[in-house]
């Protein structure tokens, strides 16, 4: 029997999102997700309505997509990890968690750096990328 997975979007040459990734991969011991990036063949074939928006999304089993703030939660829920984080998204209205999001977004190269090129994940989280 094939373990069915989710699969999280994330931009490829952000720094803060490719820690994000692997943080949450590292975390997701049961294998809830594998990963691609907004730059991927996958990602500009199968799902090119998420390149407009420009955000974290993920595909969830049954062809639904999240983003933004409501992806960035279930990430969280489903993995377990960051609970306060989680609790404010949860706590705040989705528009008010969108601005926020939006924000980071919008300052994220400034703040954190931008790579050339999507870095390729080592070890036993390169199983988890789609390419």
């Amino acid at each position: 029997m094939t373990k069915n997975y989710e699969i999280i979007i994330y931009d490829g040459i952000c720094v803060l999102c490719n820690y994000f990734i692997r943080f949450i991969l590292e975390k997701d011991r049961e294998a809830h997700f594998k990963a691609t990036n907004l730059q991927s063949n996958f990602t500009k074939t199968k799902y090119p309505e998420i390149l407009a928006v420009d955000s974290v999304a993920v595909i969830l089993e049954n062809g639904k997509i999240l983003q933004k703030s409501k992806a960035v939660y279930y990430i969280l829920q489903k993995v377990k990890v960051l609970l306060l984080i989680r609790v404010l998204i949860y706590v705040f209205p989705t528009f008010f968690s969108n601005i926020v999001y939006d924000f980071i977004a919008l300052i994220r190269y400034k703040l954190f750096g931008k790579y050339s090129y999507c870095p390729v994940l080592k070890g036993d989280l390169k199983n988890r990328i789609i390419e």
